[in-house]
């Protein structure tokens, strides 16, 4: 079977969304609990976007609990927004 047989479309490119995976928009992954030590930890979808930072966001949040997991992230989100104004 030669290349000629397949057609463009029969191609995923390197920018298109997997099939099974929505596309989100949000900015935090899903946390996840770590088995050894049994903290809950979530990481940036976008960690490229602190570059230019000033040191106080962060790429990974990790929290005890998921209601604390959700106070850093908010918190985190919150400095995320006054560090774009």
């Amino acid at each position: 079977m030669g290349i000629d047989k397949f057609r463009k479309d029969d191609f995923i490119d390197e920018t298109d969304s997997l099939p099974a995976v929505q596309r989100t928009e949000a900015r935090w992954a899903e946390p996840y609990r770590a088995r050894g030590t049994g903290l809950w930890t979530v990481h940036l979808r976008r960690p490229e976007t602190l570059r230019n930072s000033d040191g106080h966001l962060v790429a990974t949040v990790t929290a005890g609990d998921l209601h604390t997991l959700g106070d850093l992230m908010a918190q985190q989100d919150a400095l995320a927004r006054e560090g774009r104004r």
